[in-house]
């Protein structure tokens, strides 16, 4: 784990890290594959999860938190916009840098908007932020075990196109961030602050954690039309390639957050999975976030197009 973030490629250490902090050392606990080739399908039976009741507690709470009902039909409906939009994404990419007046980025997230709306109506953000801890790296290791041995990441994942290297990657760089997820405070860590915080953080005005995790990302999302045109002479090949896997992993955590709240309303989700999928899926939409900023978004002297013309 690092405190020093620099781009969403994994390195080989990370990967061992990850490895680590799901208990699993031996190559032959792997199959013997190499560390950048080891899938979560790899791991599933050498991970072991220690039981103490406590996700599906926390799971149980955040069904019983709903200040509404929610909508199955709505969610699934705009689900399949969300899976439109990461199929596009190939498209989006071959288009390069918007022209003036395209909304390449922005037309993506509408179906995840009208998700993110009727999530809140009901309640269920306020229900995960008071129900789940903070990303502390004793969750985050819980949280990446279970999603390893539930499989419900990796079949939700699947019907939007991410192929097993990519769920596997999308967990280690959610234990990777471990330090900078615990820097996501909750809206009831702000409150408990006396006199304040160092940003003078007003509470009432500060949405729940797992919201602002899942309406940044879209908001991300929504800024890089302009954000590209403006910049366009500094904007690489590798920059955009980067961003589009970051905004694909985005989407990607937004439509497993969708998959945990639609099976929350069908009554198709233990509580243990719901906490295991609420935290993973939160934690991916922050990871990603933090990456897009680091490979497109704070441009460096290192990683911008070469100047031309003058001195």
């Amino acid at each position: 784990m690092t405190t020093e973030h620099t781009n969403s490629r994994l390195s080989d250490d990370e990967r061992r890290d990850f490895l680590k902090v799901l208990g699993v050392t031996g190559a032959a606990a792997t199959g013997g594959a190499a560390l950048e080739d080891v899938t979560l399908s790899d791991l599933r039976e050498a991970v072991t999860v220690e039981s103490t009741g406590e996700f599906a507690r926390r799971g149980e709470a955040i069904r019983n938190g709903l200040t509404g009902e929610l909508n199955a039909e709505l969610v699934g409906a705009e689900m399949a916009g969300v899976a439109d939009a990461i199929d596009r994404l190939p498209e989006v990419r071959t288009a390069g840098i918007p022209e003036r007046g395209e909304e390449l980025y922005a037309e993506l997230t509408g179906a995840a908007w009208a998700i993110d709306d009727h999530l809140a109506e009901v309640g269920f953000y306020a229900s995960t932020e008071a129900n789940l801890p903070r990303f502390g790296s004793s969750h985050i290791e819980a949280m990446a075990r279970h999603l390893v041995r539930a499989e419900a990441l990796e079949t939700a994942l699947s019907e939007v196109g991410f192929d097993a290297r990519e769920q596997t990657e999308a967990v280690a760089n959610v234990v990777r961030q471990s330090d900078h997820l615990a820097m996501w405070q909750p809206t009831w860590g702000y409150e408990d602050v006396e006199g304040g915080d160092e940003f003078e953080v007003e509470p009432e005005y500060v949405p729940p954690l797992h919201r602002r995790a899942a309406a940044g990302a879209l908001l991300w999302i929504d800024g890089l039309d302009k954000h590209l045109r403006q910049k366009q002479v500094l904007i690489t090949d590798q920059m955009l390639d980067d961003g589009i896997a970051d905004v694909r992993a985005m989407l990607g955590g937004f439509y497993l957050l969708s998959d945990a709240a639609s099976r929350l309303a069908t009554g198709d989700i233990a509580d243990e999975e719901l906490t295991a999928l609420v935290s993973g899926s939160t934690a991916m939409l922050i990871a990603s976030q933090t990456d897009l900023q680091y490979d497109l978004v704070r441009i460096t002297d290192e990683m911008r197009a070469p100047r031309t013309g003058g001195d």
